[in-house]
């Protein structure tokens, strides 16, 4: 009898501490306990280890060499500037230039040096680079190119760039044309705009081409503005909108030191072309270039646009696919096109490694001097030559 019940009472007590329904969860023995939760703690302690002790030593590696982006106030500026990527605040070398808030100092000759090139800039009367305005020459035929440093010939002597290039196809076209680069280092389109209004009416031009550069001229041209006096202004409130939207994205970052550092370089160029593709942002440029061709064909002109790209929208890389830099210059195009206003996109004529590697800079952000040869070879086929074939049809 004894034998009998032995095996029942112990198949009771396995049954109290194990259900066998394979429906029902198992149950652990008591003494198991103890050790699933030494298990449990190594756990916890490897991954604090292998995450939050890295994160803390680049948190205190971040706040020992970005000092200067421990302040915030001082930090939001440093971002705000980052996200236009350009001059907000009017400056210039002359005492007073109120008509562009940038330009440089007049009838004066430098040189330039930096890890890329040596070259020389040596501007005229008004402070541009290019020759002084004189009275047209019978047949003559002439362009005025607008724009930033872009089309402005950085690293190079004015015959290799874009408007030097332009004057050396024509004339071995049998067409010589005369170029006036009023390109300016640091402009907005608000005020190549400015520029076309106060030069082009002196110089009869034949063609006034308006470059635009996505990487740093959208956001400025939707807070800057020409006043009654043709004199470059500031919208204080679209900047105070502008910086607060900006402040609303960053807000969460504060805290740490590291992700500071993380989106000045990373996030700002990604927010700049996100900002850029809404309405708001896109509108205020539609209307520049809808105002600088009602300005040339008031003038019996020509208008045309051309649409320059950053290297690292050529470029078939991360970087590239995170900034998002292609899409604004897509649209820009597009809406000439739909305005009947003759554009030229370079991401059609540049594109790639290779061409990226090739047209810029190594360190600057420039066309270098195949990069300016490249352009002045697609305006010429794709505006110009277009332009007198549509002519004589």
């Amino acid at each position: 009898m004894d034998g009998v019940r032995t095996p029942l009472i112990l198949f009771e007590w396995l049954y109290g501490e194990q259900s066998i329904h394979p429906f029902n969860t198992v149950k652990q023995a008591h003494w198991l306990v103890p050790a699933a939760d030494r298990i449990m703690l190594r756990k916890a302690l490897l991954f604090s280890i292998c995450t939050v002790v890295p994160l803390l030593i680049v948190e205190w590696y971040a706040r020992q060499h970005f000092v200067d982006y421990i302040e915030d106030k001082a930090y939001f500026e440093l971002a705000f500037n980052r996200l236009l990527n350009s001059l907000v605040i009017p400056a210039t070398e002359q005492a007073n230039s109120p008509l562009f808030g940038y330009a440089l100092t007049p009838n004066a000759r430098r040189t330039v040096t930096t890890d890329d090139f040596t070259y020389h800039i040596q501007t005229n009367s008004l402070g541009f680079r290019t020759r002084e305005i004189a009275p047209r020459d019978g047949d003559e035929q002439r362009l005025l190119l607008f724009g930033d440093s872009m089309l402005f010939g950085v690293g190079l002597e004015e015959e290799q760039a874009v408007a030097g290039q332009l004057e050396h196809i024509s004339a071995n076209a049998g067409q010589p044309l005369t170029v006036y680069n009023y390109a300016m280092l640091h402009f907005s389109t608000v005020q190549s705009l400015i520029a076309a209004r106060a030069f082009a009416p002196q110089l009869a031009p034949n063609h006034m081409l308006l470059g635009i550069f996505i990487a740093n001229d959208l956001l400025p041209n939707a807070i800057a503005y020409a006043d009654e006096h043709n004199h470059l202004a500031y919208d204080a409130a679209d900047i105070e909108r502008l910086r607060t939207a900006l402040h609303s994205y960053i807000r969460p970052l504060m805290p740490s030191i590291a992700l500071r550092a993380w989106a000045l370089q990373a996030w700002m160029p990604r927010l700049r072309y996100a900002f850029s593709t809404e309405e708001h942002f896109l509108s205020a440029t539609h209307r520049l270039i809808d105002q600088f061709a009602h300005l040339a064909t008031s003038l019996g002109a020509r208008p045309s646009v051309v649409i320059i790209y950053p290297r690292y929208a050529l470029e078939n890389s991360l970087i590239r696919v995170w900034s998002g830099s292609r899409k604004p210059g897509r649209d820009l195009a597009e809406y000439c096109r739909q305005r009947d206003i003759a554009v030229l996109d370079l991401l059609d004529h540049m594109n790639g490694n290779g061409d990226a590697q090739r047209y810029y800079y190594t360190t600057d952000g420039h066309f270098n001097d195949a990069g300016n040869a490249r352009v002045a070879q697609a305006i010429y086929r794709d505006l110009l030559i277009a332009e007198k074939g549509d002519m004589n049809r």
